[in-house]
């Protein structure tokens, strides 16, 4: 009997012992488990909080679909979130036609204007009321003003977009926005965007032949990874790229900008040809209207370097080193010399852009580079004394 107690009185201990550490180990892996599920929680409030109050994801690209005439064209009846650190954080929409605008079907039957160009009609960086179109329509009594901008247009796409809406529209005047800066190469899609574009040529009698898009998919295709979905991710990956190039020392890479040989005098021969198609679509386009007996007015539309001192000091210092000689206004003044040549309507945006540049009136973003809600407004108030000036 002793001996039997003895035992007991051995093993017992062990027992106990092992009791306490499964239930050590247990507990360990609760708080194992607690730890993680409140790491999971607070990264999803932190995902929460960042995806209403610092927004990560532009979702301009989203905004559009391919279409086999025109290239691309905005997705109808569609929203997305655009975002630019510091400037742009908005939700933006499309109508049923695929355009930034109020319903066609719910225009005012009155007088029409027709508006075609790119992103700086569309002008996605600003709330749908502060467009110059949407000023306009307020601004002209007994007038509705119809938006046809989409971003990335050239004028072989806004060419293909009049001969479509035009019959249907039948607008009392058209205006078509000419961009200084990338029309000149979007003609001939020397620069690629999110899918393929219609280009132009001229054959050997000199006249316009347009080429449709290419087969491809879109060229902007990218996989990326899931996480890349998440605000907060992106949110600490821009941080963490800030903070590595303050301490980067490499000189970073420059970039050439369109000023450098659209404004560059005198033009190279390649320059000479761009200026030459791009007045010959010009052309084009003014006797279709002129066919359809409706007035059309180009407007010039600088790009901020021409327009902000700051920013063309640095283009032209840059070009200086080379011996190269840029002149602020050269693409207006050739383009307003053949418009006057031609008989064209045509209407430079420049003087009056950068009087109210002066007055530190900021009219561009200055990195989305589009009018901010001031620079629309001015452009407006230009259009309607323009628009005053002719019959229509």
């Amino acid at each position: 009997m002793v001996k039997i107690l003895s035992l007991e009185f051995i093993f017992v201990p062990h027992y106990f012992n092992s009791i306490l550490e499964n239930v050590s180990f247990l507990s360990m892996k609760n708080n194992t488990f607690l730890l993680f599920a409140s790491l999971i929680i607070i990264l999803l409030l932190c995902e929460v909080f960042v995806r209403v109050f610092f927004p990560q994801i532009n979702e301009h690209d989203q905004m559009f679909q391919k279409d086999a005439v025109l290239g691309w064209e905005f997705i109808p009846d569609h929203s997305g979130t655009i975002l630019y650190d510091g400037e742009v954080n908005q939700r933006i929409k499309t109508n049923s036609a695929g355009y930034r605008d109020t319903e066609f079907s719910e225009k005012k039957e009155a007088k029409k204007i027709l508006v075609l160009g790119d992103s700086f009609v569309s002008n996605i960086s600003v709330k749908e009321e502060q467009v110059f179109t949407a000023v306009l329509e307020q601004r002209l009594s007994n007038t509705s003003v119809f938006n046809l901008g989409v971003n990335g247009y050239g004028q072989v796409q806004e060419y293909l977009t009049l001969q479509k809406w035009l019959p249907e529209i039948q607008p009392d005047v058209i205006v078509l926005m000419v961009y200084l800066r990338n029309d000149f190469t979007d003609n001939l899609d020397t620069t690629q965007w999110l899918y393929p574009r219609p280009t132009s040529s001229l054959d050997e009698n000199g006249s316009i032949v347009i080429h449709p898009p290419s087969e491809s998919s879109r060229l902007k295709e990218e996989s990326l990874p899931f996480y890349y979905a998440s605000h907060l991710f992106r949110f600490v990956k821009k941080r963490l790229e800030v903070i590595v190039s303050k301490t980067d020392q490499e000189t970073p890479s420059q970039f050439l900008a369109p000023e450098n040989y659209v404004c560059r005098y005198p033009l190279s021969k390649e320059t000479q040809e761009m200026y030459t198609l791009l007045q010959q679509m010009l052309l084009e386009i003014n006797s279709f209207a002129n066919k359809n007996n409706t007035p059309i007015v180009f407007a010039l539309a600088p790009s901020i370097a021409q327009v902000e001192n700051t920013t063309w000091e640095s283009l032209e210092a840059a070009a200086a080193k080379d011996e190269i000689m840029l002149l602020r206004n050269l693409p207006n003044k050739i383009l307003l010399e053949f418009a006057s040549e031609h008989n064209i309507h045509m209407v430079d945006l420049l003087p009056a852009l950068q009087a109210a540049q002066k007055n530190e009136v900021d009219m561009y973003n200055p990195r989305e580079q589009h009018w901010t809600a001031a620079g629309n407004k001015l452009v407006a108030t230009i259009l309607t004394n323009y628009l005053n000036t002719i019959s229509y």
